[in-house]
Protein backbone atom coordinates (compact mmCIF):
# COMPACT_ATOMS: atom_id res chain seq x y z
CA UNK A 1 0.00 0.00 0.00
CA UNK A 2 1.45 3.28 -1.10
CA UNK A 3 1.43 6.24 1.16
CA UNK A 4 1.13 9.72 -0.32
CA UNK A 5 2.49 12.61 1.67
CA UNK A 6 1.31 16.04 0.65
CA UNK A 7 3.89 18.75 0.94
CA UNK A 8 2.94 22.13 2.22
CA UNK A 9 3.37 25.14 -0.04
CA UNK A 10 6.27 26.22 2.13
CA UNK A 11 8.00 22.88 1.59
CA UNK A 12 7.42 23.15 -2.16
CA UNK A 13 9.02 26.59 -2.29
CA UNK A 14 12.04 25.35 -0.39
CA UNK A 15 12.31 22.31 -2.62
CA UNK A 16 12.07 24.45 -5.74
CA UNK A 17 14.78 26.75 -4.50
CA UNK A 18 17.04 23.81 -3.68
CA UNK A 19 16.31 22.07 -6.98
CA UNK A 20 17.16 25.01 -9.20
CA UNK A 21 20.24 25.85 -7.28
CA UNK A 22 22.07 29.01 -8.56
CA UNK A 23 20.03 29.22 -11.76
CA UNK A 24 17.57 31.55 -10.02
CA UNK A 25 20.39 33.87 -8.79
CA UNK A 26 22.40 36.54 -10.69
CA UNK A 27 24.90 35.20 -13.23
CA UNK A 28 28.24 37.06 -13.60
CA UNK A 29 29.78 38.06 -16.95
CA UNK A 30 32.28 35.66 -18.40
CA UNK A 31 35.66 36.99 -19.46
CA UNK A 32 34.75 36.60 -23.13
CA UNK A 33 31.53 38.56 -22.70
CA UNK A 34 33.37 41.32 -20.88
CA UNK A 35 35.97 41.55 -23.65
CA UNK A 36 33.22 41.75 -26.27
CA UNK A 37 31.56 44.64 -24.41
CA UNK A 38 34.87 46.46 -24.11
CA UNK A 39 35.54 45.94 -27.82
CA UNK A 40 32.12 47.36 -28.73
CA UNK A 41 32.70 50.40 -26.52
CA UNK A 42 36.12 50.93 -28.14
CA UNK A 43 34.60 50.75 -31.63
CA UNK A 44 31.88 53.24 -30.72
CA UNK A 45 34.44 55.58 -29.18
CA UNK A 46 36.62 55.37 -32.31
CA UNK A 47 33.60 56.28 -34.42
CA UNK A 48 32.59 59.14 -32.11
CA UNK A 49 35.97 60.83 -31.52
CA UNK A 50 36.47 62.11 -35.09
CA UNK A 51 32.99 63.64 -35.00
CA UNK A 52 33.78 65.33 -31.69
CA UNK A 53 37.09 66.55 -33.08
CA UNK A 54 35.37 68.03 -36.14
CA UNK A 55 32.78 69.69 -33.92
CA UNK A 56 35.53 71.21 -31.78
CA UNK A 57 37.35 72.43 -34.88
CA UNK A 58 34.20 74.05 -36.25
CA UNK A 59 33.50 75.70 -32.91
CA UNK A 60 37.03 77.13 -32.78
CA UNK A 61 36.73 78.50 -36.29
CA UNK A 62 33.35 80.06 -35.47
CA UNK A 63 34.92 81.72 -32.44
CA UNK A 64 37.83 82.95 -34.59
CA UNK A 65 35.43 84.44 -37.13
CA UNK A 66 33.48 86.16 -34.35
CA UNK A 67 36.72 87.65 -32.99
CA UNK A 68 37.59 88.96 -36.44
CA UNK A 69 34.16 90.51 -36.83
CA UNK A 70 34.70 92.38 -33.58
CA UNK A 71 38.05 93.61 -34.86
CA UNK A 72 36.34 94.52 -38.13
CA UNK A 73 33.88 96.74 -36.28
CA UNK A 74 36.76 98.44 -34.44
CA UNK A 75 38.61 98.93 -37.75
CA UNK A 76 35.58 100.57 -39.36
CA UNK A 77 35.19 102.82 -36.30
CA UNK A 78 38.89 103.77 -36.40
CA UNK A 79 38.69 104.68 -40.09
CA UNK A 80 35.52 106.64 -39.41
CA UNK A 81 37.31 108.69 -36.74
CA UNK A 82 40.62 109.27 -38.53
CA UNK A 83 39.74 108.80 -42.23
CA UNK A 84 42.77 106.53 -42.53
CA UNK A 85 43.90 103.05 -41.56
CA UNK A 86 45.94 102.48 -38.39
CA UNK A 87 49.16 101.42 -40.08
CA UNK A 88 51.14 98.44 -38.93
CA UNK A 89 54.60 98.92 -37.46
CA UNK A 90 56.75 101.53 -35.76
CA UNK A 91 60.52 101.17 -36.18
CA UNK A 92 62.01 104.22 -34.42
CA UNK A 93 62.75 102.45 -31.09
CA UNK A 94 62.83 98.91 -32.34
CA UNK A 95 59.95 97.10 -33.98
CA UNK A 96 56.59 97.74 -32.34
CA UNK A 97 53.23 96.78 -33.86
CA UNK A 98 50.76 99.64 -33.52
CA UNK A 99 47.63 98.21 -35.13
CA UNK A 100 46.57 96.00 -32.16
CA UNK A 101 46.75 98.75 -29.49
CA UNK A 102 45.17 101.31 -31.81
CA UNK A 103 42.16 99.06 -32.38
CA UNK A 104 42.06 97.76 -28.80
CA UNK A 105 40.58 101.00 -27.44
CA UNK A 106 37.51 100.45 -29.62
CA UNK A 107 36.99 96.96 -28.18
CA UNK A 108 36.75 97.66 -24.48
CA UNK A 109 40.32 96.41 -23.91
CA UNK A 110 39.28 92.89 -24.94
CA UNK A 111 42.69 91.41 -25.73
CA UNK A 112 41.24 87.90 -26.03
CA UNK A 113 39.66 88.82 -29.35
CA UNK A 114 43.13 89.35 -30.84
CA UNK A 115 43.94 85.66 -31.06
CA UNK A 116 42.64 82.61 -32.86
CA UNK A 117 41.18 79.96 -30.49
CA UNK A 118 42.57 77.21 -32.73
CA UNK A 119 46.11 78.59 -32.59
CA UNK A 120 48.85 77.76 -30.13
CA UNK A 121 47.70 79.06 -26.69
CA UNK A 122 51.08 80.76 -26.23
CA UNK A 123 50.19 83.14 -29.06
CA UNK A 124 47.53 84.93 -27.00
CA UNK A 125 47.91 88.63 -26.23
CA UNK A 126 48.42 87.70 -22.59
CA UNK A 127 51.69 88.21 -20.72
CA UNK A 128 50.89 85.32 -18.36
CA UNK A 129 50.86 82.87 -21.28
CA UNK A 130 52.84 84.44 -24.10
CA UNK A 131 56.42 85.01 -22.93
CA UNK A 132 57.51 86.48 -26.28
CA UNK A 133 55.61 89.72 -25.68
CA UNK A 134 57.29 92.99 -24.72
CA UNK A 135 58.70 95.85 -26.82
CA UNK A 136 59.82 99.46 -26.62
CA UNK A 137 56.87 101.75 -27.30
CA UNK A 138 57.43 104.48 -29.93
CA UNK A 139 56.34 107.12 -27.42
CA UNK A 140 58.97 105.95 -24.90
CA UNK A 141 59.17 103.34 -22.18
CA UNK A 142 58.86 99.58 -22.28
CA UNK A 143 55.46 98.06 -22.95
CA UNK A 144 55.13 94.53 -21.50
CA UNK A 145 52.21 93.93 -23.88
CA UNK A 146 54.16 95.31 -26.83
CA UNK A 147 54.35 93.12 -29.92
CA UNK A 148 57.73 93.04 -31.65
CA UNK A 149 58.99 91.30 -34.77
CA UNK A 150 59.91 88.33 -32.54
CA UNK A 151 56.61 88.11 -30.68
CA UNK A 152 54.34 85.12 -31.26
CA UNK A 153 50.93 86.17 -32.55
CA UNK A 154 48.09 84.44 -34.40
CA UNK A 155 46.67 87.41 -36.36
CA UNK A 156 48.46 89.57 -38.89
CA UNK A 157 47.65 92.75 -40.82
CA UNK A 158 47.98 93.11 -44.57
CA UNK A 159 50.49 95.93 -44.35
CA UNK A 160 52.34 96.00 -47.70
CA UNK A 161 50.04 94.07 -50.04
CA UNK A 162 52.01 92.08 -52.61
CA UNK A 163 55.20 94.13 -52.34
CA UNK A 164 57.01 96.20 -49.73
CA UNK A 165 58.92 98.12 -52.38
CA UNK A 166 56.01 99.15 -54.59
CA UNK A 167 55.30 102.85 -54.93
CA UNK A 168 52.66 103.81 -53.97
CA UNK A 169 52.14 101.27 -51.21
CA UNK A 170 49.67 98.51 -51.96
CA UNK A 171 48.55 97.35 -48.51
CA UNK A 172 46.79 99.07 -45.63
CA UNK A 173 49.89 100.89 -44.48
CA UNK A 174 53.21 99.37 -43.50
CA UNK A 175 55.69 101.28 -41.34
CA UNK A 176 54.35 104.42 -39.71
CA UNK A 177 57.83 105.95 -39.43
CA UNK A 178 61.39 105.29 -40.59
CA UNK A 179 62.84 104.87 -44.08
CA UNK A 180 60.00 102.76 -45.52
CA UNK A 181 57.28 105.16 -44.44
CA UNK A 182 55.06 106.32 -47.31
CA UNK A 183 52.43 108.14 -45.31
CA UNK A 184 49.10 106.86 -44.04
CA UNK A 185 46.66 104.92 -46.20
CA UNK A 186 43.55 107.08 -46.45
CA UNK A 187 40.13 105.49 -46.60
CA UNK A 188 39.73 106.84 -50.14
CA UNK A 189 42.81 104.91 -51.28
CA UNK A 190 41.04 101.57 -50.83
CA UNK A 191 39.22 101.24 -54.14
CA UNK A 192 37.00 98.29 -53.15
CA UNK A 193 36.66 97.78 -49.36
CA UNK A 194 34.65 94.56 -49.79
CA UNK A 195 37.54 93.07 -51.81
CA UNK A 196 40.51 94.33 -49.76
CA UNK A 197 42.09 91.97 -47.21
CA UNK A 198 42.63 93.74 -43.90
CA UNK A 199 43.97 90.99 -41.64
CA UNK A 200 43.73 87.28 -40.99
CA UNK A 201 45.10 84.12 -39.41
CA UNK A 202 48.87 83.67 -39.40
CA UNK A 203 50.90 80.66 -38.16
CA UNK A 204 51.89 80.78 -34.49
CA UNK A 205 55.14 78.82 -34.41
CA UNK A 206 56.10 77.01 -31.20
CA UNK A 207 59.80 77.55 -31.85
CA UNK A 208 60.65 81.22 -31.07
CA UNK A 209 63.58 81.08 -33.51
CA UNK A 210 61.11 80.69 -36.39
CA UNK A 211 59.02 83.74 -35.46
CA UNK A 212 59.58 86.69 -37.79
CA UNK A 213 57.17 89.65 -38.11
CA UNK A 214 54.31 87.46 -36.94
CA UNK A 215 51.72 90.27 -36.60
CA UNK A 216 51.67 91.22 -40.25
CA UNK A 217 50.53 89.14 -43.20
CA UNK A 218 52.39 88.66 -46.47
CA UNK A 219 51.65 85.96 -49.10
CA UNK A 220 55.19 86.26 -50.46
CA UNK A 221 56.91 85.47 -47.14
CA UNK A 222 60.02 83.30 -47.81
CA UNK A 223 61.16 82.91 -44.17
CA UNK A 224 61.76 79.39 -42.75
CA UNK A 225 58.78 79.64 -40.38
CA UNK A 226 56.50 81.40 -42.93
CA UNK A 227 54.95 83.26 -39.99
CA UNK A 228 53.66 86.04 -42.27
CA UNK A 229 51.63 83.66 -44.44
CA UNK A 230 47.91 83.29 -43.91
CA UNK A 231 47.48 80.18 -41.78
CA UNK A 232 45.69 77.00 -42.87
CA UNK A 233 44.85 75.70 -39.39
CA UNK A 234 41.08 75.68 -40.06
CA UNK A 235 40.99 72.45 -42.04
CA UNK A 236 43.36 73.89 -44.67
CA UNK A 237 41.38 77.13 -44.77
CA UNK A 238 42.22 80.58 -43.48
CA UNK A 239 39.95 83.20 -41.92
CA UNK A 240 40.34 86.63 -43.51
CA UNK A 241 38.82 89.95 -42.47
CA UNK A 242 38.11 92.47 -45.22
CA UNK A 243 38.14 96.23 -44.81
CA UNK A 244 34.34 96.48 -44.98
CA UNK A 245 34.12 94.21 -41.90
CA UNK A 246 33.04 90.88 -43.44
CA UNK A 247 34.98 87.62 -43.02
CA UNK A 248 35.69 84.84 -45.51
CA UNK A 249 37.27 81.39 -45.06
CA UNK A 250 38.89 80.40 -48.37
CA UNK A 251 41.39 77.61 -49.01
CA UNK A 252 44.73 79.00 -47.86
CA UNK A 253 46.83 77.72 -50.75
CA UNK A 254 44.63 79.53 -53.25
CA UNK A 255 45.11 82.77 -51.32
CA UNK A 256 48.92 82.67 -51.41
CA UNK A 257 49.66 81.03 -54.76
CA UNK A 258 50.16 83.61 -57.55
CA UNK A 259 49.43 81.03 -60.26
CA UNK A 260 46.28 79.38 -58.90
CA UNK A 261 43.71 82.14 -58.66
CA UNK A 262 44.35 85.60 -60.09
CA UNK A 263 41.37 86.99 -58.21
CA UNK A 264 43.25 86.72 -54.92
CA UNK A 265 46.18 88.75 -56.23
CA UNK A 266 44.09 91.92 -56.44
CA UNK A 267 42.52 91.34 -53.04
CA UNK A 268 45.88 92.02 -51.42
CA UNK A 269 46.14 95.48 -52.99
CA UNK A 270 44.33 98.69 -52.14
CA UNK A 271 44.09 99.65 -55.83
CA UNK A 272 42.27 96.36 -56.56
CA UNK A 273 44.70 95.55 -59.38
CA UNK A 274 46.32 92.19 -60.15
CA UNK A 275 49.92 93.47 -60.38
CA UNK A 276 51.11 90.50 -62.40
CA UNK A 277 54.54 92.10 -62.59
CA UNK A 278 55.08 91.00 -58.97
CA UNK A 279 56.05 87.33 -58.77
CA UNK A 280 57.07 84.93 -56.01
CA UNK A 281 57.33 81.18 -55.52
CA UNK A 282 55.56 78.86 -53.10
CA UNK A 283 57.36 76.02 -51.34
CA UNK A 284 54.95 73.05 -51.69
CA UNK A 285 56.36 71.37 -48.57
CA UNK A 286 55.44 74.37 -46.44
CA UNK A 287 52.14 74.92 -48.23
CA UNK A 288 50.92 71.39 -47.46
CA UNK A 289 51.85 71.42 -43.78
CA UNK A 290 49.17 72.01 -41.14
CA UNK A 291 49.84 75.24 -39.25
CA UNK A 292 49.45 75.85 -35.54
Amino acid sequence: MKTFIKLSSRDENQRGAQGTGGSRGKRAFTLIELLVVIAIIAILAAMLLPALSRAKTRAQQTSCINNMRQIGISLVMYVGDYNQYPGCLSVVRGFYYVWPPRLLKYMGDNRKAFSCPAALPESAWDTNINKTLGANAPTGGFDPYGISERSRFSLGMNDWGLSISHRPQLGLGGDIDGGWYQGPVKDTMVVSPSQMIALGDVPAQKNPALIFFNANMDPTDPSPGHTEWPSNRHNRRTDLLFTDGHVESPIRNEVIDPKVNNIWRRRWNNDNQFHNEIMWTINPIWANQQDM
